[in-house]
């Protein structure tokens, strides 16, 4: 089986390339096979089931794209990279789209084609550590259809929270940063209560400018303001009596806006903009917000009475980088919903880049990993996911993420001083160009190190070019060498 991961096979009619290839395959450690056009490529895949394909674009007979799309239809699981020409464009974006896992371009850079043939194996490797069949379903709690993942003990304690505040018609507070989910909770607790048959209306308090929240709230009369709708128009309360109004970031409204919403919750009555008439509504209110309001109390910034009326009943949602053992279980529910949004199986997500996701700290909590995984899912050019299909930020995460400008200042700054004494002392001179080139030195191969030695990512990550890159180290080893 080890050496049956090894096979790849070569469909191009050049024959020097395809010798190239050959004796380039073979010094690697790979199995190599040739086939001369893509009429031959599609027998030999049937036949010898090969895992990888580097597949030409220009061949007699069928195109490259042609097989491509053949083989995509008949072994899904064959792994295909397109050679094309560099400047070929439309040809490279129509191999992506047809699913080619990635193209290497003309003339062959044997250092790329060594990144993607590994970068392949590596994808094929943990194909092998998955179930053949999709992800099983992840651990949810299903409440009126909305689901909550999670399984960790402060997931069971909102669960329990959301059933107490089902039972009831106690206007609640929900607590959390951005991301944490909290209309996902306002709505179960909407759906789990006896008001679930009636109108759940959600209303972003940040959003809005505070003269047309108020307009949204309460509604208006007819002329009541500027622009105002010759029939006038219902607020949120008004649509949503008998049901549940969700007000997010509660802490956005001014104090005017304040005093009014606390009367409508103490009196169940609300008046239009511009109007006379006092209406009766059945209401229950819901308020979120990812500021602490109890500080925003004590500086004058918000209500002390409005508080202490929306915390009658309070839910703290914690950040997802407290409740890291839900991390698997939510990447398993967002993957299955997001294979369905895209059309392309995704079978899952390698070890790696598990561990990844569980050492990031998710300033954006549950809806930035939402994305993460989306978009990895979408940049992926097989159907599971490595950590290089995760951005930049997750993959490079502490690293980057815990790096502290100014301490790396200081530490440098100390570095320089005892080697600028030193120099002194010794009468050397030449000293910029001796540090800035052991830094450019130092720098690359800790990049270098990082990405197994692929030159075209660690030119990347450096910001500067292939070519840039490869003779810096090149000065370096004459450098050595002296």
């Amino acid at each position: 089986m080890g050496f049956k991961m090894k096979n790849v096979l070569v469909v191009d009619d050049d024959e020097k390339i395809c010798w190239a290839f050959e004796q380039f395959l073979e010094s690697e450690g790979y199995a190599p096979s040739i086939a001369n056009s893509a009429e031959e490529g599609l027998r030999r895949i049937a036949s010898d089931k090969p895992d990888v394909v580097l597949l030409d674009v220009n061949l007699p007979g069928m195109s490259g794209l042609e097989a491509l799309g053949e083989i995509k239809a008949s072994h899904p699981w064959v792994i295909v990279i397109i050679i094309t020409a560099y400047d070929d464009v439309e040809t490279t974006i129509e191999a992506m789209r047809l699913q080619a896992f990635d193209f290497v371009p003309k003339p062959i850079d044997l250092d790329i084609v060594k990144g993607v043939l590994e970068r392949a194996f590596r994808t094929q490797s943990v194909r092998s550590t998955l179930p053949v069949e999709t992800m099983d379903a992840s651990p949810v709690a299903q409440i009126g259809g909305h689901r909550l993942v999670g399984k960790s003990s402060q997931m069971r304690e909102i669960y329990k929270l959301i059933g107490v505040m089902a039972s009831n018609t106690v206007t609640v507070l929900i607590e959390g940063e951005t991301g944490t989910g909290k209309d996902l909770v306002a709505r179960a607790i909407h759906a789990g209560s006896e008001r679930k048959e009636k109108p759940f209306i959600p209303v972003d308090c940040g959003a809005l400018p505070d003269e047309l929240l108020e307009s949204e709230l309460f509604g208006y009369e007819a002329g009541a303001f500027t622009g105002a709708k010759a029939e006038g128009k219902p607020g949120r309360f008004e649509l949503a009596d008998g049901g549940t109004l969700f007000l997010d970031e509660v802490g956005n409204m001014t104090p005017a806006l304040q005093v009014k919403l606390l009367r409508a919750l103490q009196t169940q009555e609300i008046e239009r903009l511009g109007g006379t008439r006092t209406l009766k509504v059945d209401v229950r209110v819901i308020a979120a917000t990812n500021q602490e309001l109890s500080e925003m109390v004590k500086q004058g910034q918000f209500r002390e009475d409005l508080y202490y009326r929306f915390r009658r009943i309070a839910l703290h949602l914690p950040p997802l980088r407290e409740r890291q053992e839900d991390i698997s279980l939510l990447v398993t529910h967002f993957l299955q919903l997001i294979q369905e949004e895209l059309g392309k199986p995704i079978r899952g997500i390698s070890t790696e880049g598990m561990q990844l996701l569980q050492d990031y700290p998710w300033p954006g909590n549950v809806r930035e990993l939402e994305n993460c995984l989306r978009s990895a899912a979408a940049l992926s050019r097989a159907d599971v996911i490595l950590p290089d299909d995760l951005p930049s930020e997750i993959r490079m995460g502490d690293k980057v993420g815990s790096t502290d400008a100014s301490q790396l200042e200081t530490t440098l700054r100390s570095v320089l001083q005892d080697t600028t004494k030193a120099a002194i002392a010794e009468g050397k001179n030449g000293l910029y160009e001796e540090v800035v080139a052991l830094l450019d030195k130092t720098l690359i191969e800790l990049v270098l190190d990082e990405f197994s030695g692929n030159h075209s990512k660690t030119a990347e990550l450096l910001g500067m070019s292939r070519t840039t890159l490869l003779k810096k180290i090149k000065q370096s080893n004459d450098a050595d060498v002296e």
